[in-house]
């Protein structure tokens, strides 16, 4: 009988609800705008900022702050190497569920 799956090969920065989410949004878009990602990701500012930066710390995502009209705006995108890494989770998702009867 062969290994389905090996559970060390998850990755745990995606391997998260919130964080998953966050990367689906940011992977449909150029990048996202703070609000719009705390409605699309149906969160908190606080729990979003928390998890922003655990993305950012990974590379996963780059968060840019300016000045619009003398107010402040937070955007996100994606990053190659989060692009790279949800894509990789996705396929070990996909070969789990091709694998399960």
């Amino acid at each position: 009988m062969s290994k389905l799956f090996d559970h060390k090969n998850i990755d745990e920065i995606l391997h998260s609800r919130i964080r998953l989410s966050i990367i689906a949004a940011l992977a449909t878009s150029d990048e996202l705008d703070f609000t719009t990602l705390v409605k699309e990701v149906n969160t908190t500012k606080g729990n979003l900022s928390v998890h922003l930066g655990k993305l950012q710390a990974s590379k996963y995502v780059k968060i840019e702050k300016r000045f619009v009209d003398k107010k402040p705006l937070t955007t996100c995108k994606i990053t190659k190497t989060g692009l790279n890494a949800l894509k990789q989770y996705l396929d070990m998702v996909d070969e789990l569920a091709k694998q399960t009867k």
